[in-house]
């Protein structure tokens, strides 16, 4: 059985991926926030990601593959932009991607489509339509970071998904949360972006590693949507009633700002390499709703070990 590194299980990303790989690989999982327990996944929380702690965990674990699920990797509509200057993100890939290649390991960067603006649409993997906030600049230096290293796949993507209990509502709990509190203040409809299931994205991935997939691949969902039209189709899925909200306004030019444009992807390439076609939205968002009642939750929340620890303590 093959060995998989997720690196990030504190994301939303990094947390799917290794939920759904768990069943068909060795998976172990690392994170620098709250420990966090997935069922068949070996977790650890570790403090830096400085040369001593990547050498020490691939040394360690001895992947065949890792994945990298840094800051880029959180979904761009809802991640904090401050979280881009708390460390330094170059740094941190360079130490993880060194490693990797030094002990000969396949290395996946989940990155983030963030990293374009409009008004162009559906941008290619080379499209020169590119934001200019720092914090688009940082995800495209963390990716020619670790373009500099061989056998290294770079996955641009948007992803929403559940959340580990241990990290306490996540963007998409509380969405439904205040669907069913009928609660929503603020939903945009000028940025667009094409959303992914996460573990749809980490379907694609495994194919992608398989085929031993190399460079920059977008992985995105089959529609292009804004957050406010996201949100109607989750409460139709859910049969949660979406409220009514104030009319937009027209914008007399485009929107500026880290991820406040247009950043929908154009997936022909990956559609290509893998012979595959990209989900649509309903049927990922159906497979969020199936996942409450299918024991995908249990999996990623470790159910089976909580009750075991709350047996014990009774």
């Amino acid at each position: 059985m093959e060995t998989v590194l997720v690196i990030g299980l504190d994301t939303v990303a990094g947390a799917n991926i290794a939920t759904c790989l768990s069943s068909r690989y060795r998976v172990v999982g690392l994170t620098s926030a709250t420990p966090v327990s997935i069922q068949g996944c070996e977790t650890h929380k570790y403090l830096e990601d400085d040369v001593e702690t990547a050498e020490h965990w691939l040394s360690l674990v001895r992947p065949q593959w890792v994945v990298y699920c840094g800051v880029a990797a959180n979904s761009a509509w809802s991640v904090d932009p401050a979280k881009f200057i708390t460390k330094d993100p170059v740094l941190a890939v360079r130490n993880w991607v060194n490693a990797a290649e030094l002990h000969s390991a396949r290395f996946t960067h989940i990155s983030s489509d963030a990293i374009f603006t409009g008004p162009w649409m559906f941008h290619e993997e080379d499209c020169q339509g590119l934001c200019d906030s720092p914090q688009a600049e940082i995800i495209r230096a963390v990716e020619r970071e670790v373009s500099l290293c061989d056998n290294t796949l770079t996955i641009r993507t948007n992803v929403f998904g559940w959340t580990p209990t241990a990290y306490g509502q996540g963007d998409m709990e509380t969405m439904i949360h205040a669907l069913a509190e009928s609660s929503f203040s603020k939903l945009d409809c000028y940025r667009h972006g094409t959303p992914l299931l996460a573990t749809d994205l980490a379907a694609i991935i495994e194919h992608a590693y398989q085929e031993r997939l190399t460079g920059i691949f977008h992985v995105a969902g089959g529609e292009r949507i804004n957050p406010l039209e996201f949100t109607k189709r989750l409460s139709k899925v859910f049969g949660l009633t979406m409220p009514e909200l104030p009319r937009a306004t027209v914008l007399n030019e485009c929107p500026s700002g880290f991820a406040n444009g247009e950043s929908s992807l154009h997936t022909r390439k990956i559609r290509r390499a893998l012979s595959i076609s990209m989900p649509m939205l309903d049927d990922g968002l159906q497979r969020l709703f199936d996942q409450q009642q299918n024991g995908f939750l249990n999996r990623l929340n470790n159910e089976h070990e909580r009750q075991f620890e709350q047996e014990i303590a009774a």
